[in-house]
């Protein structure tokens, strides 16, 4: 991992954020004014009513739900041998006997000095162990966000530590004082706990898109920190009994609202001691600050309720998915609800249903655009799923849905494929690297694909289909150069390398990617054996195949020896490829397209274990991220979400949660970077990268290029051509000029040639 982030320029003595505390003002806010008391919704469960004659929403049925059961219970092959992980999960997790998860939002604060942010977005939040004890909250606004040298910039990025707020507590003396707890870990929230004893501690829920940063205060004296500085504090009109309400200006003139909910028989004023520290009078037992970066008074109906977790359900019906996360609340509000905010990729895809929910507040997320605040307690989306996507190559190029070969591709093909057959399949795959070694094995089967059923010719198949089991089998024996391991710290399959090696996989880096090429392998040889052999494969090799899908793409907390969803981030939208390691701009990827990989993986081996639930998971990934992708890493010309002078990038290079960066971790040249976002050219890609967008990508970033690249990268690039003008891809690589030296080691003439010649 030699990547680092581009330097960032320092916060001066003059800075707002550094201010010494002020002595001696005695700003003191007025109580506010209580209404007469109304009628409130009190929150007993997560389903959503129609309020006020709004529209329903109607939770998923557990029956037609593809996350409803596990793809296993068993424990995972013996042939891994079970190892404890260097890193330990810190104390004061209460798993509850639950995965842990390594690529979630909140992994900093499980890893080191656990003081690097986590961002649930539009907010980050860190723990403050210096002169404001607490857990800080950050909010960035659009404006705040610092752009590196060039046009288009190389890279932009949230400035990180400004402690807009710190929830702290006149209890904690000194950091020696505090200590973290973690309860209620889940793949889309955790429950934060801040101590000073079992009894005394402040409660932070963390879930993604929430509108409030929320604190729950124990038996504590509460205190709000802000090391920006207090610029007023101003009482206002309570929306509902038993709650106050403030508008504070902090001194960078970001404008926030702040909510306290009292318990009934208990009172609490606020003050401010100086121009960083508002303070409670007294020690109080369930008292509730709720904090938000605005002030719009349509948020006053949602205060006092707050989102707790997240349960995720999802459907695939024909072309259209359906998918909800209806979050389970506490504390109550005037209309039962509470605020949460969405992504540009959840506005774009969210059913009529939502419309009703939405008001006019807008607060930013670093790299993924403007958020829309929604009066919620579900999202409700529907996208459009790639029915027709399988194993044979698919294009969206209008008028060229259905593959066709004339003779003389089938030809060219064949005469490809009779030479690429005869490689050393088994020490060609010997490699000390999941990932390398799966590109190899991956390769070979997309022509063993090609020789059954694009130009049917079994005696290839003959010689192909041995080599290839043969390779495989050294994976599924466990005798690979570097072993996987079953680790019962985290409880996921690692490589016995280590953290340095085979792109951090012991640590939980890029399992996706790896094991996708792997699973996608497999799915091959299964449906060829089927066909054409015994059909025996697919029982011999099954549980190995699922060992590794449950790693990755665990759909259900009942199989507790792998994490739910490791790498997929539903309210992302997209995958994480970062493990076990702190990062002070958060979880990151650098290839779109092998996340995308990953999930046709999903979808191809449901295919051929008949698993109609795992065809649905990958196809609602695949449908998801046609629009996330598209939002966040592929900028064709008309993209609204990214800052507009970023966009002629054309690609994210690595996309942070807290930074975009157009290079890669193994180098900057720009075949590097475009391309890391199109490998492997497959059945998926067209219904991912448009022909609109590829065709904008090369024209203005690859075909000035092209002509001076003489490795594989160049193969990459011309089949990459294919999915806006397959003719042009089928003649270089048909052409008596080629070479294989054009060629990646996860990339076959034969499959180049089949890819392209099916739509000329």
């Amino acid at each position: 991992m030699s990547y680092r982030r581009p330097a960032m320029p320092l916060p001066r003595s003059s800075d707002k954020n550094l201010r010494a505390e002020m002595d001696g003002l005695s700003i003191k806010p007025t109580p506010p004014q209580i209404p007469p008391r109304k009628y409130t919704h009190t929150i007993t469960d997560s389903l959503d009513v129609s309020q006020n004659g709004e529209e329903a929403i109607m939770s998923i049925q557990t029956a037609a739900n593809i996350f409803s059961s596990a793809l296993s219970l068993s424990p995972p092959l013996n042939l891994f041998s079970c190892v404890t992980h260097p890193v330990e999960i810190p104390a004061n997790v209460n798993t509850r006997n639950a995965a842990v998860s390594t690529n979630k939002f909140y992994g900093n604060l499980l890893l080191g000095s656990q003081t690097n942010p986590a961002w649930t977005h539009p907010y980050s939040f860190f723990w403050s162990k210096d002169s404001y004890l607490g857990l800080a909250v950050s909010y960035v606004r659009e404006r705040d966000r610092v752009f590196g040298p060039g046009s288009p910039p190389q890279y932009f990025f949230g400035p990180v530590g400004i402690k807009s707020f710190v929830f702290g507590s006149a209890d904690f003396a000194d950091q020696t004082q505090m200590s973290l707890g973690f309860e209620n870990i889940k793949h889309m929230s955790i429950e934060v706990k801040l101590f000073k004893s079992r009894d005394q501690f402040i409660s932070f829920p963390l879930v993604q898109g929430m509108g409030f940063a929320t604190a729950v205060y124990c038996n504590l004296i509460p205190t709000l920190f802000s090391a920006v500085g207090f610029k007023s504090v101003v009482a206002q009109t309570s929306p509902r009994w038993g709650l106050q309400k403030y508008i504070i200006i902090l001194e960078n003139d970001v404008t926030w609202t702040l909510y306290v909910t009292v318990p009934s028989g208990q009172s609490l004023s606020l003050s401010l001691a100086n121009p960083n520290q508002l303070v409670g009078d007294r020690r109080v037992n369930g008292c509730v600050y709720q904090l938000v970066a605005d002030t719009n008074p349509a948020i006053d109906a949602a205060a006092g309720c707050y989102p707790t977790d997240c349960a995720l359900s999802g459907l695939v019906s024909g072309s259209l998915g359906k998918y909800q996360f209806v979050y389970n609340v506490r504390g109550s509000s005037n209309t039962g609800r509470t605020l949460m905010y969405a992504l540009p990729h959840h506005v774009a895809d969210f059913t009529p249903s939502m419309n009703c929910r939405r008001i006019n507040s807008f607060l930013t997320s670093v790299t993924c655009g403007k958020m829309v605040g929604y009066l919620t307690n579900i999202f409700d989306l529907q996208v459009e799923v790639p029915k027709n996507v399988g194993f044979e190559p698919f294009t969206t190029i209008p008028g060229k849905s259905t593959p066709k070969y004339s003779a003389a591709v089938l030809e060219s093909i064949e005469t490809a494929a009779t030479e690429e057959v005869d490689a050393d399949v088994v020490n060609e795959s010997n490699l000390d690297s999941m990932y390398f070694a799966g590109k190899v094995l991956a390769k070979y089967a997309w022509i063993l694909y090609c020789c059954q059923y694009v130009i049917k010719k079994p005696h290839l198949v003959q010689v192909l289909m041995p080599k290839l089991k043969a390779a495989i089998s050294r994976f599924t024996s466990n005798q690979q150069i570097l072993p996987l391991h079953y680790d019962t710290t985290w409880r996921g399959i690692i490589s016995s390398g280590d953290s340095s090696q085979d792109f951090g996989n012991s640590y939980y880096n890029d399992h996706h990617f790896h094991y996708g090429y792997h699973v996608i392998a497999a799915a091959i040889v299964a449906l060829v054996d089927r066909d054409s052999g015994d059909s025996s494969w697919l029982k011999a090799n099954r549980t190995w195949v699922e060992n590794l899908i449950r790693d990755y793409s665990n759909p259900n907390e009942d199989d507790s020896r792998f994490p739910v969803f490791r790498s997929f981030d539903w309210f992302a939208g997209h995958s994480w490829a970062k493990g076990l390691f702190e990062s002070g701009d958060g979880k990151d990827q650098e290839s779109s397209s092998e996340d995308v990989n990953a999930a046709l993986a999903l979808k191809l081996w449901g295919i051929v274990t008949n698993d109609v639930r795992l065809q649905g998971i990958g196809n609602l990934e695949l449908g998801i991220m046609k629009t996330s992708l598209n939002s966040y890493f592929l900028y064709s010309d008309d993209n609204s979400v990214m800052p507009p002078a970023f966009i002629p990038n054309k690609v994210s290079g690595i996309l942070f949660e807290n930074k975009i960066d157009h290079t890669t971790y193994f180098g900057s040249l720009p075949q590097y970077i475009q391309m890391i976002h199109a490998i492997p050219v497959t059945p998926a890609s067209s219904f991912i990268r448009s022909p609109t967008f590829v065709e904008q990508e090369w024209k203005e970033m690859l075909a000035p290029i092209i002509d001076e690249i003489e490795d594989g990268w160049k193969g990459i690039m011309m089949l990459n051509v294919s999915l806006f003008d397959p003719g042009a891809s089928y003649e270089f690589f048909s052409s008596p000029k080629f070479s294989s030296k054009y060629l990646d080691g996860g990339q076959s003439k034969t499959w180049s040639l089949a890819y392209s010649g099916a739509f000329i």
